[in-house]
């Protein structure tokens, strides 16, 4: 293995996070946000006694769901760099499993507050300096690992909605509730296509596409292709997928905490299926991917205002209550958990982590 292949280039996240196409991000993401609170004509006043009056119990289960999903993440990442490295006698061993969790929550506090994913490429960074560890290898488990998170979510929102209301959205929505509603399937398929493509190209092509990579490169896309392909090994491909399936089960009981934590303070009871909470919960998964803001930030509180209404009973209609708004804070309250909480909790990590 040269010493090409196994040194990480050193990331700097401050650098980064200062540069223009980080705050153009964030300017994108507050731009959205803007937005929606304009065209949904939202009251901050209300959205924030709806969050006041929030269950605190149900939102601590929610937290917890969702903190839950870390050790998994963890375990399946360990089980696909075992695979990846099991050919590989002079690989070094994944580390132990609390250094995996950290690395893990490093990369995602990276995720937040830089555009792209780039992230993914500070744990393969971290992984490479904990172990000396291939990074381009690294990377290619982290990129099976998103075709095995996309391929789920995308498959369990579709049979979700499928249960909802067949292969069409409501009738009763409006033409620019369709529109928004329309490009969460859009952005869903292109993305799971895209990885599948990428997946199956490399798979059927990898020697082809090798000569057209530069010389000096070519220990790399080899090593990455090995972290890709190896990593889906028959005999440990049942354990991945009840592992994924768990953490998108986590996930989806982590917004109906949220969900109901609102809800249950409302005048009238509201309940609602099984198919709307995976939906709704997998949909704002989904748009955490798109590169255009760190993890989705503004694209998700968007689609919160724009979609949950869809999908609330006839009961609410006939209040005073204003959907947006109600929209409004179960989505803030729910980013709460997977996106400001990795913030704050990710920035004492780092300033204190002896990996970063």
């Amino acid at each position: 293995m040269s010493s090409q292949d196994t040194a990480a280039p050193e990331p700097e996240l401050k650098r980064r996070f200062l540069n223009w196409r980080t705050l153009l991000s964030f300017l994108i993401a507050a731009g959205l946000i803007v937005l929606s609170v304009w065209l949904a004509k939202i009251d901050p006043r209300q959205v924030w006694e709806h969050i006041r009056r929030a269950n605190p119990l149900l939102y601590g289960l929610g937290f917890l769901a969702f903190y839950a999903t870390f050790p998994l993440r963890a375990w399946r990442w360990r089980l696909l760099l075992e695979n990846a490295s099991a050919g590989d006698p002079s690989a070094p061993r994944p580390p132990h499993f609390r250094d995996l969790n950290e690395i893990i929550y490093l990369s995602w506090f990276a995720n937040c507050i830089v555009p792209a994913k780039l992230g993914d490429l500070y744990r393969g960074y971290l992984l490479n300096r904990t172990t000396k560890a291939s990074f381009s290898r690294t990377v290619g488990t982290i990129f099976a690992e998103r075709v095995l998170d996309m391929l789920f979510l995308f498959l369990l929102m579709l049979v979700s909605s499928l249960v909802l209301f067949g292969p069409r959205i409501p009738s009763a929505a409006s033409a620019r509730d369709r529109l928004v509603a329309g490009s969460v399937y859009g952005v869903g398929i292109a993305l799971v296509v895209l990885a599948v493509a990428l997946l199956l190209g490399m798979r059927f092509f990898g020697p082809v596409l090798r000569r057209w990579v530069p010389a000096r490169f070519r220990g790399l896309y080899d090593r990455f292709l090995e972290g890709t392909l190896l990593s889906f090994r028959w005999r440990g491909l049942p354990l991945l997928l009840g592992q994924t399936l768990l953490v998108w089960v986590l996930e989806s009981l982590r917004f109906y905490c949220v969900f109901r934590a609102v809800v249950l303070a409302l005048p009238v009871q509201v309940s609602v299926g099984l198919p709307v909470i995976v939906f709704v919960a997998l949909a704002g998964s989904l748009l955490t991917t798109l590169p255009i803001t760190p993890a989705g930030l503004g694209a998700v509180e968007a689609m919160f205002v724009w979609i949950l209404p869809l999908f609330l009973p006839a009961a609410i209609l006939g209040t005073q209550l204003d959907l947006r708004n109600l929209a409004g804070a179960v989505g803030l309250l729910d980013r709460t958990i997977n996106y400001w909480s990795i913030l704050i909790l990710g920035l004492v990590l780092f300033l204190f982590s002896k990996k970063k």
